[in-house]
């Protein structure tokens, strides 16, 4: 992603799932039409022209094609140089925000190795509570609560353990978890193609296909072929991911 680019990044405050924005119902996960993003250097991405209805859309493609800034568009961080978008019925960048959330991308959702899970948990709860509300402190019973739907039946790490001491997908369930605080309808996962064990993978593509039949739309990025096969073979029969090449 060129460092010229206009990205906006800005978090929701948080709210029940069934009132965010004003997204059509049965719309469109993603439809671009002749989408693009041009920085000072060239090309970003695009023209592209694409539609998804599925549970899950997979972007595939290289690191240095444009996947990053694909996902930052569909979420209503990043400006379209040209062409139009709409995510779940919504086109303009604020609807947007406030119907998806960011996991993978290391400018946004990173987490600090030397704190605490509970620590991480409390601050992005601060985030997503209304300035009036204050933040409670996470016991292990609230932490349990924050990790449910992302962990499902999964072993949760421990609100006193080190992030660095996470293993690589807890980590990633734990920045699902982050996201999630906030209710989104659908969350764009950067850089899935970034665990490199296979079992790990796997696990998370279970995880995210589950989130998905319980209503939340999937956007993931990936270099690998295989993982749109990995997604389907978690989906339900005739819930095949559908497929962005750049």
């Amino acid at each position: 992603m060129s460092s010229n680019e206009t990205v906006v990044i800005a978090a929701a405050p948080g709210e029940d799932r069934g009132r965010r924005g004003s997204a059509t119902a049965g719309s469109a996960t993603v439809e671009l039409r002749a989408a693009h993003v041009r920085g000072s250097r060239g090309p970003v991405f695009g023209p592209l022209t694409a539609t998804s209805r599925s549970l899950v859309t997979v972007v595939l493609g290289p690191r240095g094609s444009g996947r990053t800034s694909l996902l930052l568009s569909i979420a209503g961080r990043m400006q379209l140089s040209g062409g139009s978008l709409s995510t779940m019925g919504a086109t303009s960048p604020a609807e947007i925000r406030r119907l998806t959330g960011l996991v993978g991308f290391e400018a946004v959702d990173a987490l600090e190795p030397a704190v605490t899970l509970g620590a991480t948990l409390r601050e992005r709860l601060s985030w997503a509570l209304p300035w009036y509300r204050r933040t409670p402190r996470i016991t292990p019973q609230l932490a349990r609560e924050l990790l449910a739907d992302a962990f499902g039946d999964l072993e949760q790490p421990g609100p006193a353990l080190l992030v660095r001491d996470l293993s690589p997908s807890e980590e990633m369930l734990v920045r699902v978890s982050l996201a999630l605080i906030e209710t989104p309808r659908l969350l764009v996962v950067d850089d899935f193609d970034a665990l490199r064990d296979p079992a790990d993978r796997a696990l998370i593509a279970e995880r995210l296909s589950d989130l998905a039949q319980q209503g939340i739309r999937i956007v993931l990025a990936s270099s690998d072929p295989g993982d749109a096969a990995l997604l389907e073979r978690a989906l339900p029969a005739g819930a095949a991911p559908a497929l962005i090449e750049l």
